[in-house]
């Protein structure tokens, strides 16, 4: 039987419970559950979400590397924005760049400190 939190969360979202109240572990493992069962259902983007809020960054590192071999860019460059992992965040904005994912290429090169390419990206490409 799964964690009641966890349940709810899975059932009516996020904003259905005040975390606040739990120790920074506690809430860690309940978030890093949610996330890892939304992985599961296939609710990718709520997934990374979770695990980003989750500070999971060792989860966050090899989900975002298993869609990069999955030729997912644009859902690796997600799960690497919040670790601030500048060479993978600078790799994968080339290939979201390649696919035409300006907006997340633009968000990865700014995680990664890379503004000078942020910016070029803003300004040339997005709309």
């Amino acid at each position: 039987m799964d964690h009641p939190i966890v349940e709810k969360i899975l059932k009516e979202g996020i904003n259905s419970v005040n975390l606040t109240m739990l120790d920074e572990k506690s809430r860690k493992n309940i978030l890093t559950d949610v996330g890892e069962k939304l992985y599961r259902q296939g609710r990718l983007l709520e997934a990374i979400s979770i695990l980003g809020k989750a500070g999971d960054i060792e989860r966050l590192l090899k989900l975002g590397d298993l869609f990069l071999t999955e030729n997912k860019f644009e859902l690796a460059a997600l799960c690497f924005i919040p670790t601030k992992d500048k060479e993978r965040l600078n790799n994968v904005a080339v290939k979201c760049i390649d696919i035409k994912s300006y907006s997340i290429a633009s968000e990865a090169f700014n995680a990664a400190d890379n503004s000078q390419m942020a910016d070029f990206i803003k300004q040339n490409f997005v709309k």
